[in-house]
């Protein structure tokens, strides 16, 4: 092998390295919701999932809501009759956050998730910035059904 190759293979492996250190970077972490939340309304039924939290003047900062679809697949909310403005994190049936969007009061354009999705959280606008909670973060979601 010429002196050349050896080089250009040492200088590809230094940024593969480089570019995996960065990437891991922000490290994901499991997050234990309800430290966060002390009120979790879980909507699994059509109609409670469709109504969401149209209507309500204000929700506490303490205060998430979410939603269960019986499949993951790429789902959608929207803001109709919302009032507040929220943000809304796609979750993966492992619990991983796959997308958090902030949508718009009122707004009756749909807010999709581009990735397959079995849940869905929404809570006041910014509050997955304020908690540093991100995309590549967990929630253990079984945690929300027991009484721990």
């Amino acid at each position: 092998m010429s002196k050349q190759y050896l080089n250009f293979v040492q200088k590809l492996f230094k940024y593969f390295i480089f570019l995996l250190f960065v990437s891991n970077l922000h490290a994901s972490k499991v997050i234990d919701i309800k430290e966060y939340l002390s009120d979790i309304e879980i909507v699994s039924k059509y109609e409670d999932r469709k109504k969401g939290l149209m209507n309500r003047r204000s929700i506490p900062n303490d205060y998430g809501m979410l939603f269960i679809w019986p499949y993951e697949r790429k789902q959608c909310m929207w803001m109709k009759n919302t009032y507040v403005p929220l943000s809304v994190a796609y979750i993966d049936i492992r619990g991983k956050i796959i997308e958090i969007y902030d949508m718009v009061p009122f707004s009756k354009d749909s807010v999709c998730s581009t990735k397959a999705a079995k849940y869905a959280l929404e809570v006041n606008s910014g509050w997955f910035e304020e908690k540093d909670i991100n995309i590549g973060d967990s929630i253990e979601v079984k945690k929300l059904f027991s009484n721990d």
